[in-house]
């Protein structure tokens, strides 16, 4: 009989044979914390390039997952207040009622993005996080937004008076032992300066240079100078099996089950089946995924977390599309041993 290691690494094997994805890492984190791995595939579709156990990868949104882990850091050690306002750290912000919570939750009623411009600067989304008119009242209803975890992003700065990579360095990777994750900027030093070589290519992205390999493919965290709350963190799959870790601490898995709004919690989504008008809700079982290519998925049951690395965008996001389909093959099959 397979085990399920075995039967997810015939999965992505299958879709690299079968579809444009040229490579990947997959691994999980057993319930007595052992980590299995395996690299399959290229970085860039060539054989001389062959994906590494240390490749590092563009986690894009599962960003949101250690930001998320911030703030549960900040409630550890301080007694934060997820009911605060985002206000009373961030007095621009045009709304007085928006908690942490329901950002974390994205319960905000806060859009998914900024405005769509190919002339976006700096400037203009800024005030897009501070203004961007609500698509809900808060609290009412959820929706996925990348604005809200820019705005946690920002937040972050002001509550420790320090750069995101430090507050990130200092709350999350280095407690965590993340010795190879972090944000690519020159804020970093120790990982901005590692080989680009070390890295998975992501998009060709002519107005900004050509090939993406070690820049932030998200470009409304490149607008923010490579670090932000809701995508540009970096990672190894040994470092993101670690930081799976963290989410299966008994204080932490009560902490998500309190803030839990409907099939969403901090950070997490629940996984859903059954259709989508009454879907049933399975709330020991969770999951991300991110933009580039990437998931996390744990399952409480069980005490083991999973989690896929690819650079399904190379070299052009439209070319696999359908992986925003075929990703959830490998929660499934997690899910169900």
């Amino acid at each position: 009989m397979q085990t399920v290691m075995e039967n997810l690494s015939q999965i992505g094997q299958r879709l690299i044979n079968q579809t444009p994805l040229v490579g990947m890492n997959v691994g999980m984190l057993t319930a007595a914390g052992q980590q299995e791995q395996v690299a399959l595939g290229s970085r860039d579709g060539n054989a001389a390039h062959p994906v590494q156990t240390d490749t590092i990868y563009d986690l894009a949104s599962l960003t949101k997952l250690y930001t998320a882990a911030a703030y549960i850091q900040l409630v550890r050690q301080s007694d934060f207040d997820l009911a605060r306002t985002i206000q009373s750290v961030l007095p621009q912000f045009n709304y007085t009622e928006i908690t942490f919570q329901q950002v974390l939750q994205h319960t905000s009623g806060l859009p998914s993005s900024v405005r769509k411009t190919t002339q976006l600067t700096r400037e203009m989304l800024l005030t897009d996080l501070y203004n961007r008119e609500l698509i809900s009242a808060p609290g009412t209803e959820i929706h996925y937004s990348d604005v809200g975890y820019m705005l946690l992003g920002e937040a972050l700065k002001v509550i420790t008076g320090q750069t995101l990579e430090q507050t990130m360095h200092q709350l999350v990777f280095e407690p965590l032992g993340l010795h190879e994750t972090g944000y690519r900027t020159p804020a970093m030093p120790g990982f901005y300066d590692l080989p680009k070589e070390r890295f998975a290519p992501t998009e060709d992205v002519p107005e900004r240079g050509g090939l993406l390999q070690g820049t932030v493919n998200d470009f409304k965290a490149n607008l923010l100078g490579g670090a932000a709350g809701h995508a540009g963190i970096f990672s190894t799959l040994t470092d993101a099996l670690t930081f799976n870790q963290f989410w299966l601490e008994p204080d932490v898995v009560a902490l998500l089950q309190a803030n839990r709004c409907d099939f969403r919690t901090l950070g997490w989504h629940y996984w859903r089946f059954g259709g989508e008008d009454e879907p049933s809700i399975e709330q020991d079982w969770l999951y991300q995924t991110g933009f580039t290519g990437t998931i996390m998925a744990l399952n409480l049951k069980t005490n083991e977390a999973l989690t896929v690395l690819t650079n399904r965008v190379y070299p052009e996001r439209t070319v696999y599309d359908r992986w925003r389909v075929d990703r959830y093959q490998f929660p499934q099959a997690f899910f169900a041993q």
